[in-house]
């Protein structure tokens, strides 16, 4: 038997710079019931799965769907550090994501974001998100292309904070990136500073000059690191920028955005 796609979907995540990794889409029990009952099958992608229908006599004949006909699906983790780079800052403490495409416009493939309570485990790891498809929504353009829906997380944002420390006194620095895609403020720093990080920091290193530069916004985590962040040092009688470090670390979550560097 001849099989063709009735409707997929993609998962996106903004942290990876290729396909998601270490997340898997799988069916609810009532969701295998009914793909078996109409005869569909499912198969997964690399970014996905895809829900196939039979063609009979080489043409495309679409079932007809209630509102009872759920396709449900679990965004299952594999590992533990997904989630921990995953936005879910407005998602309730017992609830996860959940998509669907209930409402959602003619001709819209990103799902409905909103939330429902915690179910299904993979692994020790709870579900990070549900989807949901109904059936009797399912709806293909005017030239009858199959839906492909996309389920988008997104990843956890943090201002980046770079602590400079130099004993020659370095002065007139400055943290600029490429075509200035980021833009890093230099923090006053009183006498009181109430910073922990600045008052250790004063402490072990008493004969240091201490910088810090933080990020005007808030820096969407991303498994591709951002280049060229430069450290340059401006020369108010030549009018010259001279380059003290061509490229900053990029800080992680871990860190909390922090990064202490020592400069010559």
């Amino acid at each position: 038997m001849k099989y063709q796609e009735f409707f997929s979907i993609t998962i996106e995540h903004s942290y990876f710079s290729g396909g998601p990794a270490d997340l898997i889409v799988y069916p609810e029990e009532k969701t295998r019931k009914l793909l078996e009952k109409q005869g569909f099958l499912l198969k997964r992608t690399g970014t996905g799965i895809k829900v196939l229908l039979p063609m009979r006599d080489n043409n495309r004949v679409f079932p007809v769907l209630t509102a009872d006909d759920l396709f449900a699906f679990h965004v299952l983790p594999t590992s533990g550090t997904v989630r921990e780079f995953t936005d879910i800052s407005e998602i309730e403490e017992d609830n996860m994501i959940l998509f669907t495409n209930e409402g959602l416009d003619i001709g819209t493939i990103e799902l409905i974001k909103s939330e429902t309570v915690k179910e299904e485990v993979f692994q020790n790891f709870p579900a990070l998100a549900k989807i949901e498809i109904k059936g009797n929504q399912i709806t293909t353009d005017v030239i009858g292309t199959p839906p492909v829906y996309k389920a988008i997380f997104d990843s956890k944002s943090i201002k980046w904070k770079y602590y400079l420390l130099s004993k020659s006194g370095a002065t007139d620095i400055a943290v600029e990136t490429r075509g200035d895609q980021l833009q890093f403020n230099e923090l006053e720093i009183g006498n009181n500073s109430l910073d922990p990080i600045i008052t250790s920091l004063r402490l072990n290193f008493p004969d240091t000059k201490i910088a810090v530069f933080e990020s005007s916004v808030a820096i969407p985590l991303s498994s591709k690191s951002i280049k060229d962040i430069k450290l340059i040092q401006r020369d108010s009688v030549t009018q010259t920028d001279s380059i003290l470090m061509k490229h900053l670390p990029n800080p992680s979550i871990y860190d909390q955005g922090i990064q202490i560097i020592k400069i010559k």
